[in-house]
């Protein structure tokens, strides 16, 4: 994709109506999304719930995450960026007048209803975000010594990601071989995995969270349309919880 065609297509995804971004965020309240705040230049963030947003303030407010240093680190910096999956569709906004307040008589942050806000949905980065309770499992080089059972916390037919709360024993852009992606009755398959990134963060109890970001190598069409199976029935499962 050419430089053209990325700022077209960001252009086309970027919502400057006040109406569509507060519909927008209303989504994420109603949803209790889990949002990726990153601020520090990108080197810092903790993950956080948007609470409620008031119109006639032009404000925006969400649960207090982190521990106290990274809250008072995150007040004292002039912007930060937020990032949410919902349905496959990625939200993303920036944060200025960023402040601690009360809601409720409890406290919370608090920053300026953003003016833009990015809404990306892509074939390849549709991602659903999977249950934790029961997680679903991949098995990193299994029938190894170094095997690991990981819960996978998202998917797509690009790839999926997984997320831990102890130090991960991989380095991004190495290639993982003999993984075995566990979807239970939807099916069990072999892939290769390249990890593509990975961030550490902090959850609303303080406790550390990495989240590595794997893409599939060369998945084959029949493992493609059982990942496209499997999401949908997830999603079918989901609304049916939701409408009941």
């Amino acid at each position: 994709m050419s430089i053209t065609q990325t700022e077209e297509e960001l252009e086309r995804c970027t919502l400057s109506s006040r109406r569509e971004i507060i519909f927008q965020t209303r989504n994420l309240i109603r949803q209790k999304a889990r949002v990726a705040v990153t601020f520090d230049e990108g080197r810092r963030s903790f993950l956080t719930v948007l609470i409620d947003l008031s119109e006639d303030k032009d404000m925006l407010y969400f649960d207090i995450g982190g521990s106290d240093e990274t809250n008072q680190a995150f007040l004292k910096s002039e912007r930060c960026q937020f990032s949410a999956v919902v349905e496959g569709i990625r939200i993303q906004f920036a944060g200025r007048d960023l402040r601690q307040t009360k809601l409720d008589g409890e406290p919370v942050l608090a920053t300026a209803l953003p003016k833009t806000m990015l809404r990306l949905q892509r074939r390849d980065a549709f991602r659903l975000q999977l249950p934790t309770t029961k997680p679903y499992i991949c098995r990193i080089r299994r029938g190894s010594p170094a095997e690991q059972a990981l819960p996978i916390y998202d998917i797509s037919v690009g790839g999926i990601g997984i997320q831990i709360s102890e130090e991960p024993q991989v380095e991004a852009a190495q290639h993982l071989e003999n993984c075995w992606l566990d979807l239970r009755e939807s099916g069990l398959f072999s892939a290769t995995l390249e990890v593509r990134y990975i961030t550490h963060t902090e959850s609303r109890l303080n406790k550390p969270i990495w989240h590595i970001g794997c893409q599939f190598i060369n998945l084959s069409p029949a493992n493609e349309t059982l990942i496209q199976r499997f999401m949908a029935k997830i999603e079918v499962e989901r609304r049916a919880l939701s409408a009941g």
